[in-house]
């Protein structure tokens, strides 16, 4: 038998040739199930599939979107790349005619798992999530992808990798006791993820006893498999459905915003209404010190016109006495003048020594002397004792509130020692 040589180009030339001059692989309809469907700037790609065979087929034509899983017939003509190796087929424009059996098993799953009740399982995610588990392949761009979008902001949530297969025929198990394992422990929440890829790559996350071990979680699961548009039955048996991983990040990353927003609002209420507070007690006291003060001198003078009163009428009964007996009775008026103005002296002396003693214990008083009030964070009173160097305290005075640091710390014994 006689042996041929060829170069590489020269056999694809004969191939093409062969394919070129083949009139049945011209201007023919071909049905399948669409498998895929890419658009770009120049062309679009679709990938029929029929059981476990495919073609890539490519139209440089304006079509209309084609529905994963629906059956088509696209018109046009098989080709050889020579560039490539490879054979598509080039059609020029595709029809509907009906729904293919891989999209009517998806549906029928569908219809089944949602009478069952396992699509309502939508459990709240709380908020802070301190804890999340990542079931997903540990290669790929998912894992940096979704932690980059997580810590976008803070490094809050403390996260734990569960590595798992997410495609082939091990893959369903393998996810499965993934997330049995991390639904064990205690995480705030569970995203089971993937990268983007073709119908077949993401076919597990469509298996039914996949998407009964997400509908079984305990723990709140996101969905986070493949790109935006595509969906598969985890999307809707999870309690969120993430469009792709790093939506799954900015999902958590956001919830965590939400949460230091609230705390900080609550603190900042709490904060005025302890201020409020005390500047209500302050003016009470004040108001209760400027009212005993008043309401003393009141008495005061009150008094001491009721001593002059029966000063003046003892002058008169003396000078009445005075004017019978003379010498006696101008004894006995002075005598008695003496003692009332010293009775006199010492009750003023004492409600004196009462108003003054009643303003020296007056806060605000002292506080205007420069004297301040301490307080710490929690608003207890300062203690040399419970301070260290860097603690913030506040300090009141009479003219307002301010906010210190400690720098440095001389107790009494060192001064002395000193």
């Amino acid at each position: 038998m006689r042996e041929h040589t060829l170069t590489v180009s020269q056999l694809n030339e004969y191939v093409k040739g062969v394919f070129e001059d083949e009139l049945v692989l011209h201007n023919l309809n071909v049905e399948g199930e669409v498998y895929e469907f890419k658009t770009t700037a120049t062309a679009t790609f679709v990938t029929l599939r029929e059981g476990n065979e495919i073609l890539n087929c490519v139209c440089f034509e304006s079509i209309q979107k084609l529905e994963l899983g629906e059956k088509v017939s696209l018109f046009g003509s098989v080709t050889f790349h020579g560039r490539t190796g490879r054979v598509s087929f080039t059609f020029k424009s595709a029809k509907r005619i009906g729904d293919g059996n891989i999209l009517a098993e998806f549906n029928a799953l569908k219809e089944k798992l949602a009478a069952e009740g396992l699509f309502e399982n939508k459990q709240p995610i709380k908020s802070p999530v301190r804890r999340a588990a990542l079931v997903t392949s540990e290669t790929g761009a998912v894992i940096h992808d979704f932690i980059k979008t997580l810590y976008r902001k803070k490094k809050f949530t403390a996260l734990t990798v569960f590595s798992t297969i997410v495609q082939g025929k091990l893959a369903a198990d393998d996810i499965i006791t993934k997330l049995h394992e991390a639904d064990s422990e205690k995480f705030d929440v569970i995203v089971i993820a993937r990268g983007g890829g073709s119908g077949d790559d993401l076919s597990v996350f469509n298996d039914e006893s996949v998407v009964r071990a997400v509908a079984a979680c305990r723990t709140p699961v996101i969905s986070a498999v493949g790109h935006e548009t595509d969906f598969t039955l985890c999307d809707f048996a999870a309690s969120v459905r993430a469009g792709t991983p790093s939506m799954a990040g900015e999902y958590i990353s956001r919830k965590n915003e939400e949460f230091f927003e609230r705390f900080d609002c609550a603190v900042m209420r709490l904060k005025q209404g302890i201020e409020k507070a005390f500047l209500r007690k302050t003016n009470g006291v004040y108001r209760i010190s400027a009212a005993l003060s008043y309401k003393s001198q009141i008495r005061l003078e009150r008094l001491r016109n009721v001593v002059l009163c029966y000063g003046n009428k003892m002058k008169e009964l003396v000078s009445l006495r005075y004017e019978k007996n003379d010498a006696l009775m101008r004894n006995l008026a002075d005598e008695l003048s003496e003692k009332t103005l010293q009775v006199y002296d010492g009750i003023g002396e004492h409600m004196r020594l009462l108003s003054l003693k009643l303003d020296t214990n007056n806060p605000l008083r002292i506080l205007s002397m420069g004297y301040a009030k301490l307080y710490s964070k929690d608003g207890k009173s300062v203690a040399i004792n419970n301070m260290n160097v860097g603690d913030e305290f506040n300090a009141v005075l009479a003219e307002g509130k301010l906010t210190a640091r400690v720098t440095k710390i001389q107790r009494s014994e060192e001064k002395n020692e000193a």
